[in-house]
């Protein structure tokens, strides 16, 4: 059984090592990615004015007026002073447009700049965005990148539990000897270092590692093999794709409600639990004929936990629809509803960040060791190293044992 894990874990981690380097390091990137792009592009994200926030009408009215060919879907509500509104946009009528993102000033309405999300590549403006994309789709077209690097992150979860069972020793005090694979070896060669590094690297961070996979999938391939997964355990809520299948249409009619509205509607329904909510953002959903709208309950940040919680309305007649509330459900439910925060790290607040950011720089790192354990262990390269040094021997006998310059 051992020599057939052993070839599990090594086909699937060479198969594996590129795509979760690239992975690893792109994820530790985009753990700050707000930070970071807010820090590349002031000019896009800092405002100089002062005094009360448009309400989200006036303010999407403005931008459309500015911009006639754009209509507006997501508008951000949490904006502290010195901040612009990061507006997501689409075109009216189905007309196509150069960009989806559009940063105003919240207080004014001035269009401070536009973006299309995640257009490569290294500008100041898209450098954040494209890496972000890249993390999740390698860029690919259509669902082609969501596809791989779910397929990715299930061989991944697999392959993290054929990881530690190789790493149990094989006979002995079992303790006794396990107790070496979490250390580091000082003064080792590099072959040895590099096996410690893989194999405690690995073991220390399992739990996390294995989070990181999963998670992954979840948001990859939430209806192919997450939730099918999970409710075998727990029973889980209609999804918000299976809930909307019967509302979509490709010709939406002119929605009756306004952003305004939906806000004004998520109140009510949070007086109703005796809630006192703090929105977050406001969207609508055109082809769905729905407005959405993400809030905090008194105690609770976006930020960090389980996140925002949702009502979803009817954009023509303000009735819920959905809602989802954090917290709230089956075991199944909750566990969903935490895969992004536990993806990012968002669920135990900044710590948490970064421990997945530096999660990502060990994801790398396990990848690029196992590479070299592999080179090192296989009879290709013990071949190509006996043959260097058959020809520097010859070398050197032909050049009366002196060394040769170019050597």
């Amino acid at each position: 059984m051992r020599a057939v894990l052993v070839r599990v874990h090594r086909y699937a981690g060479l198969s594996l090592a590129l795509f979760l380097a690239v992975a690893g390091l792109t994820g530790s990137a985009i753990v700050f990615n707000e930070e970071i792009d807010a820090w590349l592009n002031p000019a896009l994200f800092e405002t100089h004015t002062t005094g009360t926030p448009l309400s989200p009408d006036v303010l999407a009215e403005r931008i459309e007026r500015a911009l006639p060919k754009a209509q507006v879907n997501f508008i951000p509500l949490d904006n502290k002073p010195g901040e612009a509104a990061l507006l997501r946009v689409e075109g009216k009528n189905g007309a196509a447009l150069a960009y989806d993102e559009v940063f105003a000033d919240p207080v004014t309405g001035q269009v401070l700049g536009k973006r299309l999300w995640g257009a490569c590549c290294f500008s100041r403006a898209h450098l954040m965005p494209f890496l972000y994309l890249f993390h999740y789709t390698l860029q690919l077209p259509g669902t082609w990148g969501l596809l791989l690097m779910g397929i990715i992150g299930c061989i991944w979860a697999v392959d993290c539990f054929v990881g530690f069972a190789l790493t149990l020793p094989r006979a002995g005090p079992f303790f006794e000897r396990w107790k070496m694979a979490w250390k580091i070896k000082r003064g080792a060669g590099n072959f040895r270092l590099n096996l410690d590094l893989h194999r405690a690297g690995g073991l220390w961070l399992w739990g996390i590692l294995l989070i990181v996979a999963t998670s992954g999938v979840a948001m990859n391939l939430p209806d192919q093999v997450f939730r099918p997964v999970v409710s075998l355990f727990s029973p889980l809520k209609p999804s918000l794709e299976e809930i909307g299948a019967k509302r979509l249409t490709a010709n939406p009619k002119p929605a009756k409600l306004t952003f305004d509205d939906a806000i004004a509607r998520a109140r009510q329904e949070g007086a109703k639990h005796h809630w006192r909510i703090t929105p977050q953002y406001v969207f609508r959903f055109a082809a769905y004929s729905a407005y959405g709208v993400g809030f905090t309950r008194a105690g609770e940040d976006a930020r960090t936990g389980l996140g925002a919680s949702y009502y979803y309305f009817d954009d023509r007649n303000g009735r819920l629809l959905t809602a989802d509330i954090m917290g709230q459900g089956s075991a199944g439910d909750v566990y969903a509803q935490a895969q992004y925060q536990l993806h990012t790290g968002r669920i135990l607040g900044l710590p948490g960040r970064i421990l997945i950011f530096l999660t990502g720089l060990v994801v790398a790192m396990l990848s690029l060791t196992g590479i070299y354990i592999w080179a090192r262990k296989s009879h290709w390269f013990r071949h190509r190293l006996a043959a260097r040094g058959r020809g520097n021997q010859s070398r050197e006998s032909a050049s009366g044992g002196l060394p040769i310059a170019a050597e």
